[in-house]
């Protein structure tokens, strides 16, 4: 799988300075077949326990794993509708995008350069602030799951504002 780091670029720059930014990829190293025929909230539980996390994010522990029971399976559209929300909020201190139209190209972009079919994926949004140590402490939060199967590889995009 190729990515473009393009808008991951442009968001970082955004959000630097005001707030924390987030995007990490990983490829899953151990079989998760099994996760992939269970409950969708057991296949976020694998993901956020898994080595690869732990080493990317160890500020982010503990996990509130109650918290993931609350966690929403968004589709192609819900997904693109929640980045544009998030991008039209901003941080607790400056805006990302200065227009709907500005966040709606936004969206679009990263999903562009993130290049595969998302009714391949399956998205998990955390907006619940209490799902980790580190979200709790923030004003904002608002964290993507993101796992694609047929790659074996998953990632994180999100960001926190602690004001």
């Amino acid at each position: 799988m190729e990515i473009s780091y393009h808008t991951i670029d442009v968001l970082k720059r955004r959000y630097t300075g005001t707030s924390q930014f987030y995007f990490s990829l990983f490829r899953h190293t151990k079989p998760m077949d099994f996760a992939l025929h269970t409950e969708k909230t057991y296949l976020l539980k694998c993901l956020l326990s898994s080595e690869e996390f732990m080493e990317e994010y160890a500020d982010f522990f503990p996990i509130n794993e109650d918290v993931l029971d609350q966690a929403m399976v968004l589709n192609r559209y819900e997904l693109e509708g929640s980045l544009i929300s998030m991008f039209l909020q901003g941080t607790c201190t400056e805006p990302i995008v200065t227009d709907e139209i500005e966040a709606r190209k936004l969206s679009q972009a990263l999903l562009s350069d993130l290049r595969v079919e998302l009714d391949q994926w399956v998205v998990f949004k955390l907006g619940n602030p209490g799902w980790s140590k580190a979200s709790m402490e923030a004003t904002l939060s608002c964290f993507y799951i993101v796992f694609y199967a047929a790659h074996r590889c998953w990632f994180i995009l999100g960001f926190e504002d602690v004001y």
